[in-house]
C-alpha cells in the first residue's frame, strides 16, 4: 500500500486522534488488520522499504521514495515525542492508536544509518486480552497441569525460556492470572515494561540514571513482595538475588534466554549460582517457541507423506491419517496463517530432581533426567500440533531447523 493509498483510507476513518497524522494512521491501521507485529522502514539511496513481520515472518509492502520515507519517519518522531533532526544515537518513544473501542501501543525506535539516513521500527504490543489467560498460550493439559500445581505451593522459582522473540515475556505475564494478585503483593522488575499489570508495582530499568536489573531487584526485597517478576536474568548479580529470593519463600517468576530446560539450569549455574541453591529454589522450568498456527478458512487436507509419518513414528507418536497445508485467503490476507501458538516443554522440579541438582551434574545428565520423567520436547509438541490441524508440517520443519536438537533423531527425546 503507497503513502498516498494510506492517507486516503486514514481520511474515510472518523474520529482520528489530532495527536497522529493520517499516512501514520493508515499504517498502523494496515498492520494491526494484518495482524503484525512489527513495522520496519529503511532507506537506501533514493528509495526504502516499508516491511511488516507477521506471525514471526517479514513481508515487503511497499517501495517510498526517499522524501515519502522522511516525511512518514518525521511524522514518526512526532507522535512518539522525539527530536525531529537526525541524532547520532538511537531514540526511543512511544505512541498509541486508537479506533471505536480498539487500541494499540506502539513502542518506537529510531536509528541513524549510513551513509545519511534513518531507519524505524514500530512494535505493536499486544493487547492484554490476547495473552492474560494461560489457556490460550497453547500448553496441553498435562502442562497445564504442572504449571497449575506450582502455583498452588506459591513460592520457589519458576524460569520461562527460549530466543529472542518466543513470547516468554507474554507468558511471564499470563502465569500472573493464576493467583489472585488483589490478596498478594507483587513487584516486577523490566526492561522494558511493555505492558500495565493491574495490582502489580511495576519498577522499570533505567540505567541512564544508575537503576539496574541488580539494584531494582534489590529494592523490590524491601519492598515486602510475595511475587516477584523477573523481566530477564541477563548478569551474575540479578541472577543470584533472584534464585536467593526463591530459596527464601517468594514466588519469583523469571525469564531467561536458554533454549531448553537443561539449558536454562545450567545458564543460571554459570551467571554464579551454586547448584545447592538452585536445587533449593527451583520449582518449574517451561521452555517455549512459538509456531504459526494455520487459518481455519483456507487450510487444506492431505495424507502425510513417508517422510512426515518417519517423523510421527520416531517420536513414537501415531501418524495422523491427515495434516493440513497453509493456502492463503482474503480472511488471512494471503499468508495462509492467522496467529501464532506456543510450543512448550514443561519440568517440575520435585524435591528428588531438586537433590540431585545440588550434585551439579552435567547439561546432558540433566536433560536425560528431565525426559526420564516424562517431559517431552518442543519438536514433539511442535508434531502433536500438527496432528491436531493447528499447524503445518511445513512450519513443523522450519521449527525443526531452529531448536538445538538432532532433527530426524528424536526417539531418545520422548522417552
Amino acid at each position: 500500500m503507497s503513502t498516498q493509498q494510506l492517507q486516503e483510507k486514514a481520511t474515510s476513518v472518523v474520529d482520528v486522534p489530532a495527536s497522529l497524522p493520517q499516512a501514520l494512521y493508515g499504517l498502523v491501521e494496515q498492520a494491526v488488520e494484518e495482524s503484525a507485529t512489527d513495522i520496519h522502514i529503511d532507506a537506501w539511496g533514493t528509495e526504502a522499504s516499508l516491511r511488516f513481520r507477521v506471525d514471526g515472518t517479514v513481508h515487503q509492502k511497499d517501495t517510498l521514495t526517499y522524501d515519502q520515507s522522511r516525511k512518514l519517519i518525521n511524522q514518526i518522531k512526532v507522535a512518539a515525542g522525539l527530536e525531529l533532526p537526525a541524532a547520532y544515537r538511537p531514540q526511543e518513544g512511544h505512541f498509541r492508536w486508537l479506533r471505536d473501542d480498539m487500541y494499540r501501543d506502539v513502542r518506537v525506535t529510531v536509528v541513524s544509518t549510513a551513509p545519511r539516513h534513518e531507519a524505524a521500527h514500530l512494535r505493536l504490543l499486544t493487547p492484554p486480552e490476547h495473552w492474560r489467560d494461560v489457556r490460550n498460550l497453547g500448553l496441553s493439559d498435562r502442562d497445564f497441569e504442572l504449571v497449575e500445581r506450582t502455583f498452588q505451593n506459591a513460592h520457589g522459582l519458576v524460569l520461562i525460556s527460549g530466543p529472542t522473540g518466543s513470547g516468554k515475556t507474554t507468558t511471564l505475564y499470563s502465569l500472573t492470572g493464576l493467583t489472585d494478585l488483589r490478596q498478594q503483593i507483587a513487584v516486577s522488575i523490566e526492561n522494558p515494561t511493555e505492558y500495565d499489570l493491574p495490582y502489580v508495582r511495576q519498577l522499570e530499568v533505567n540505567e541512564k540514571h544508575g537503576f539496574t536489573m541488580e539494584e531494582g531487584l534489590q529494592t523490590i526485597l524491601r519492598l515486602d513482595p510475595d511475587i516477584v517478576l523477573v523481566g530477564e536474568v541477563r548478569d551474575a548479580g540479578s541472577a543470584r538475588i533472584t534464585a536467593r529470593a526463591a530459596l527464601a519463600g517468594r514466588l519469583v517468576l523469571a525469564s531467561i534466554h536458554a533454549r531448553d530446560p537443561a539449558i536454562a539450569v545450567e545458564a543460571m549455574h554459570y551467571l554464579s549460582v551454586p547448584y545447592y541453591v538452585l536445587g533449593g529454589a527451583l520449582r518449574l522450568v517451561i521452555a517455549q517457541d512459538l509456531i504459526r498456527t494455520l487459518c481455519p478458512e483456507c487450510r487444506r487436507p492431505r495424507s502425510p507423506n513417508a517422510h512426515e509419518r518417519l517423523l510421527f513414528e520416531q517420536a513414537e507418536l501415531v501418524p495422523p491419517d491427515s495434516v493440513f497445508d497453509a493456502v492463503g485467503c482474503p480472511e488471512c490476507h494471503g499468508y495462509g496463517y492467522r496467529g501464532r501458538t506456543g510450543v512448550f516443554q514443561v519440568v517440575a522440579i520435585d524435591d528428588a530432581m531438586g537433590n540431585w541438582l545440588v550434585e551439579g551434574p552435567h547439561q546432558q545428565a540433566i536433560r536425560e533426567r528431565m525426559f526420564a520423567v516424562g517431559s517431552r520436547s518442543l519438536n514433539i509438541d511442535a508434531l502433536r500440533k500438527a496432528a491436531a490441524g493447528t499447524t503445518s508440517m511445513n512450519e513443523v520443519l522450519r521449527f525443526y531447523g531452529q531448536v538445538q536438537d538432532r532433527p530426524l533423531v528424536i526417539r531418545t527425546d520422548a522417552k
